[in-house]
């Protein structure tokens, strides 16, 4: 009776009165795909709402729909660009979500098609959702819930081309797992995605977060981390990640390899240790931060030190000299001053044993610091040195540097006066002055240093035939202050 005047009012042209009564039939029996389908094939009138249009839109006042008639009403209303009207009625709990619904939905509206393939079930295209919306923490979390087994390493692939920040994202979340827990994704695995399409920028990220927990068993990772920036062009990374000491399970022989071939050649000599790779690198010392430079040596071994500080020397003195100067005062004490002082002397460098000896020899106690410092200043001419140490010291063998002065013959005797007036080597002294022909630093010693010597210089005179009117002369300059009985006692023979 139902499908009979249902027929009857179709052929009346009542088209509303047919959706009506399909829609109010009892248990649905009009409610088939026929009747949509029929609906569909009723022309339009001008003015008035698709036939179609008005059967569902009774369906709607009535309740809610099936999925085949939501997915039927979807269509139109997408073709018209109208999904506005879709989220209303999902909202209104007016339409029965399905897969097929939500394929229609996904050229148009995401966030339609994921509410339709999470009520329908269909977890491969759920994920496909969240990946395209970004919600890469939620595949996870979701994947579990279902206990769908996701193939990551494919859905990485696939997205690494897409969105590079989007698979770096996701691949951090697939990384950070609970302890106890299984990787969802191997590591080497990400990486490898990440470089087969040369994003070094995007694996570095990831293996930074992957690899934060410098684990022992990934000490490869960590070395490929560093190898992919030193050799991928930009070393400054790999320079920042080993500043940053996240790691310490890496191939440092290798790193150091790649670091030297980098121009990163402070980072290669800290991971160097073999004493020839230590040279070859210190060969550039100067293009290098000295602070750096000097400190390193404090790693080093006592000999290793000696080693490098004679290779660097020979190589190039010129280039090389002050490093070493800095090098040899830091470390005085546990290198040894005498292994420095023959360093080098063994290099005829008597400009670094001045600037070396001069930076400790006022705190120094041993005596051939303070000798070998007034040599070196000799030969360097820094002559008021020379008589500042000879007049200030307490530390030099007095008989050592005074023969020294003695065979220097320096234009300026004042150095060898101070050494001799504190030790009382006054004749000696006189004789060097009187056969130099240094007759005026006599008189001056006498006048004005030490008068009281005054008897002990002019009785070497006379030993040394020297003319009596000089010594005469030089007695009436002293007058009183020359002590009387001991004049007598220099010159009564």
């Amino acid at each position: 009776m139902y499908v009979s005047q249902f027929n009857s009012l179709l052929a009346a042209n009542d088209v509303a009165g047919a959706a009506r009564l399909a829609a109010e039939s009892p248990r649905g029996i009009l409610r088939t795909p026929q009747t949509i389908a029929r609906f569909q094939q009723i022309p339009g009138q001008p003015g008035q709402p698709q036939p179609v249009f008005q059967y569902f839109s009774i369906l709607l006042e009535k309740g809610k729909l099936t999925s085949l008639e939501s997915l039927e009403l979807a269509r139109p209303v997408v073709q018209q660009g109208r999904p506005q009207l879709l989220e209303k009625w999902f909202s209104e709990d007016k339409l029965e979500a399905s897969e097929e619904l939500g394929d229609l939905l996904m050229p148009v509206d995401v966030n339609l098609a994921l509410n339709c393939y999470l009520k329908s079930n269909a977890p491969e295209k759920t994920i496909n959702c969240l990946m395209q919306r970004g919600e890469f923490d939620k595949i996870v979390a979701y994947a579990t819930r279902v206990n769908y087994r996701v193939d990551y390493s494919y859905m990485l692939q696939q997205l690494v081309r897409s969105n590079p920040q989007g698979a770096l994202e996701f691949a951090k979340k697939l990384s950070s797992v609970e302890p106890g827990q299984q990787q969802l994704i191997d590591a080497n695995t990400v990486l490898e995605i990440f470089l087969s399409v040369n994003l070094i920028r995007e694996a570095t990220a990831y293996l930074l977060e992957a690899l934060k927990g410098n684990r022992k068993e990934e000490g490869f990772l960590q070395t490929k981390l560093l190898e992919i920036n030193l050799l991928g062009g930009t070393p400054q990374v790999a320079d920042a990640i080993m500043g940053n000491e996240m790691f310490t399970h890496y191939d440092r022989a290798h790193i150091a390899r790649l670091c030297e071939q980098a121009g990163l050649l402070q980072r290669a000599l800290e991971h160097y240790s073999d004493a020839a790779d230590v040279k070859r690198i210190l060969l550039s010392a100067p293009a290098m931060n000295p602070e750096f430079i000097v400190n390193y040596f404090g790693s080093m071994s006592r000999e290793g030190s000696l080693e490098v500080l004679k290779d660097m020397l020979a190589r190039n003195m010129r280039q090389n000299l002050n490093l070493v100067v800095q090098v040899a005062t830091k470390y005085s004490d546990p290198l040894g001053p005498e292994s420095l002082i023959k360093l080098f002397e063994d290099f005829k460098s008597y400009e670094g044993l001045f600037y070396y000896l001069g930076a400790i020899v006022n705190f120094s106690q041993l005596p051939v610091v303070h000798r070998k410092y007034i040599e070196a200043a000799a030969k360097m001419q820094q002559f008021k040195e020379v008589e500042r140490v000879c007049r200030d010291s307490t530390v030099y063998d007095p008989i050592e540097v005074k023969t020294y002065l003695m065979e220097a013959k320096l234009p300026d005797p004042r150095p060898l006066i101070h050494v001799c007036d504190r030790y009382d080597f006054i004749e000696e002294m006189t004789a060097y002055l009187y056969s130099n022909n240094l007759l005026k630093y006599i008189e001056v010693y006498v006048q004005k240093v030490s008068p009281q010597k005054t008897p002990m210089v002019a009785g070497k005179l006379l030993d040394l035939d020297c003319n009596e009117d000089f010594v005469r002369n030089l007695l009436n300059s002293v007058g009183q202050m020359c002590p009387v009985d001991e004049l007598v006692e220099q010159v009564r023979f």
